[in-house]
């Protein structure tokens, strides 16, 4: 009875507190709260906001914009209650109290303050392990132009983003690492404006990638934020590609507000070209133009001065021009076989935690990888900031992009394939002018299904469609269970010819090769590892993660019941008279193989520098033996935060395996891999086309 009589005043205490808030709040939030007992007044309230433009506004650089990097004011928010409109937050948000009596929960001037670009997990100590909701405020001032229109950039946030302008929802982005715009024009006042936006880094089983991933979610605005002024008819977009003939060069401008048949000016003084083009009724000039430019290669990565003008405007880029194809096993580059000799990343600078941003960053990051030998970057996992196309363009790195489509997604998820749809169009609506760029990769280690193929294929075909002119990829896994068992059998054949085995552990050995009888290997009969994911037959180079050395050791050992050191010293044998290749007539790229290392740990067993450099001297070896293999990206050039790398005193969060320490100290696998790049494995590929 008292129970009830308590249940009816709680009604009758919320429903005057409906009331009151009806009085002063948008009617959204009072209404949201008379739905149900379980409702409440201080709820955020669901704000439609709208996706941003799908047509990436590039050339941002060559503009005229208004930085809106340096200090924002910010705001820890996991309770997610700051939505401009709702109770604690929107209407009153930016002010400071006129006086003591006004209340106001959401103080920004009074808030901390973070830098953008940059993530919040490493500029605030109690904020590293954060994966939630934040907001940023700062204001604009500015007069607009007449006749001008005002794009908010932003070259990247993770995860979700909502963005404000003066208390209107102005774009929803759901998908990080890739830019996206607004046209604001309409909204902005003269004098200060009031930018507020909202960024989630929190990640799911509907997100692209999942919340489990092997590398930091660094969360905010990671990358920079521009309010770029363009007059009202112009460009958007334009790509410049080499035809396959390499006798032209061929694209097509986006122009907004040109009307059909209004021209399009390409310039390349270098090159003598001064070419016209017409606008068609969609707003876009396609155009041919014959030409015979200085190819761009990493031995030499020319850049020409390209200026592309349409309506009120024009735009200055540095393009180079080459060609990139596969022939059968082969990869041509400028029609010439060449070896991807190369390293994978992460976005992350060399002497500092956090997500790298800056140009500078990318610069000293990729200038070690040319310090390594290599000639090939894989930029894992995700789409990196502009900066890092743009320092490969001019340093000559060929570069494999990627989007975040990791281990295991929600397949069968209409709104994660949306993402991730939108991710790779953003990327390659971003790079598809920069020379570096050779591959676009569509996913990292997923286990093969029925909805994988139909996913991924959906992307496939996105890529080809918006950019014929680069390669596909995606990093396969393999068939683990497989490949485990039949190494497993090849090293029982080196177990027992070896007399330092224990007694025990070769009398294992020995039955595992009695049951196989016939079939049963010899020591150096060599061993064939085939990659059958039908994933290869979609893509132009089939590419492959393995971890014999590392991993598979851990794997084997148990399941026969040996100790993991035989199964390490014997693999080292084994690898030696591997050959990997693919149930395909096309290119093989091993994208990722390694070992993690203490940077400074010497001596025997794992974690230390001495074995992470007998992998890669087995790894290289093994390579060398497998005539399909077009290229290699060994992960990982620099030791990487990653809260699944939890092992104290080794890993301390940081994946190992990198070449160099985070601080740039090189181990010794380093000189092991740069010394393999300077020998005939990348030399034959280029005397062959001599």
């Amino acid at each position: 009875m008292l129970s009830a009589l308590y249940h009816q005043l709680s009604k009758a205490a919320a429903a005057l507190i409906v009331l009151l808030a009806a009085a002063v709040l948008p009617t959204a939030i009072a209404s949201a709260a008379d739905e149900d007992e379980e409702s409440t007044p201080f709820a955020a309230p669901e704000v439609k906001i709208p996706a941003p433009d799908p047509n990436v506004l590039a050339f941002v650089d060559a503009r005229a914009t208004t930085s809106l990097n340096g200090t924002w004011n910010f705001i820890v928010d996991p309770m997610n209650m700051g939505t401009p409109g709702g109770f604690f937050g929107g209407w009153a948000t930016t002010r400071i109290p006129v006086d003591e009596w006004q209340l106001l929960e959401y103080n920004y001037p009074n808030a901390r303050q973070i830098r953008v670009p940059g993530d919040f997990n490493t500029q605030f100590d109690d904020l590293f392990f954060y994966r939630d909701s934040v907001w940023y405020q700062r204001d604009v001032d500015i007069t607009p132009a007449p006749g001008q229109r005002y794009h908010l950039w932003f070259g990247g946030a993770n995860y979700t983003t909502k963005v404000f302008l003066n208390g209107e929802p102005v774009a929803e982005q759901k998908g990080g690492y890739v830019p996206f715009s607004v046209d604001v024009t309409d909204v902005l006042v003269a004098g200060r404006n009031d930018l507020v936006v909202n960024v989630n880094n929190r990640l799911g089983a509907d997100t692209v990638p999942t919340g489990r991933t092997d590398w930091w979610p660094y969360g905010g605005l990671t990358r920079d934020v521009l309010l770029v002024e363009v007059p009202a008819a112009g460009i958007t977009n334009a790509k410049l590609t080499l035809a396959s003939d390499r006798r032209h060069i061929e694209g097509e401008v986006t122009t907004r507000n040109v009307p059909k048949g209004g021209g399009v000016a390409i310039k390349i003084p270098e090159l003598n070209i001064s070419h016209k083009a017409k606008v068609d009724a969609n707003g876009v000039a396609k155009w041919r133009v014959a030409a015979k430019p200085e190819l761009w290669h990493p031995n030499n990565p020319k850049l020409y001065d390209v200026t592309i003008s349409a309506g009120d405007e024009s735009v200055e880029d540095r393009i180079g021009f080459r060609t990139i194809e596969t022939r059968g096993q082969t990869i041509l580059l400028n029609g010439e076989p060449i070896r991807f000799a190369g390293i994978s990343t992460h976005e992350e600078p060399i002497g500092r935690d956090g997500a790298a941003y800056s140009r500078a960053d990318m610069e000293v990051l990729f200038a070690e990888a040319k310090a390594l030998g290599a000639n090939f970057v894989r930029a894992a996992h995700y789409p990196y900031s502009r900066h890092a196309a743009e320092v490969a363009d001019e340093i000559g790195l060929l570069l494999w992009e990627e989007v975040p489509i990791y281990w295991n997604i929600a397949w069968e998820n209409p709104e994660t394939l949306a993402i991730a749809r939108d991710q790779l169009s953003r990327l390659i609506q971003r790079d598809w002018n920069r020379a570096s760029v050779v591959i676009w990769s569509v996913a990292n280690e997923t286990p093969y299904s029925k909805p994988r193929m139909a996913f991924l294929e959906n992307l496939i075909e996105d890529a080809r469609a918006a950019d014929p002119s680069r390669l596909v990829s995606a990093a396969l896994l393999g068939d683990t269970r497989r490949e485990l068992k039949d190494v497993a059998l090849h090293l029982a054949a080196y177990g027992v010819a070896q007399d330092d085995v224990p007694a025990e552990e070769r009398a294992i050995f020995q039955a595992i090769l009695d049951r196989a009888g016939s079939a049963a290997p010899e020591v150096g009969s060599g061993f064939t590892l085939v990659i059958d994911d039908p994933l290869g037959e979609l893509v132009d180079i089939v590419s492959y993660n393995e971890y014999f050395g590392w991993y598979y050791a851990r794997g084997i050992a148990p399941a026969i019941g040996v100790s993991e050191k035989t199964v390490r010293q014997l693999m080292f044998q084994f690898m030696h008279h591997v050959n990997l290749s693919a149930d395909f007539d096309k290119p093989m790229h091993i994208s990722e193989f390694g070992a993690g290392a203490k940077s400074g740990k010497r001596g025997e067993g794992v974690w230390t520098e001495d074995y992470q450099a007998r992998v890669y001297e087995a790894q290289t070896a093994m390579i060398a033996n497998s005539p399909q293999v077009q290229g290699m990206t060994p992960w990982i050039l620099k030791d990487f935060r990653a809260m699944l790398r939890t092992l104290p005193g080794i890993q301390d969060y940081r994946n190992r395996k990198g070449l160099i320490d985070e601080n740039g100290r090189r181990k010794q696998a380093f000189y092991v891999l740069r010394d393999f790049y300077s020998g005939p494995w990348v030399t034959a590929a280029e005397e062959s086309s001599r």
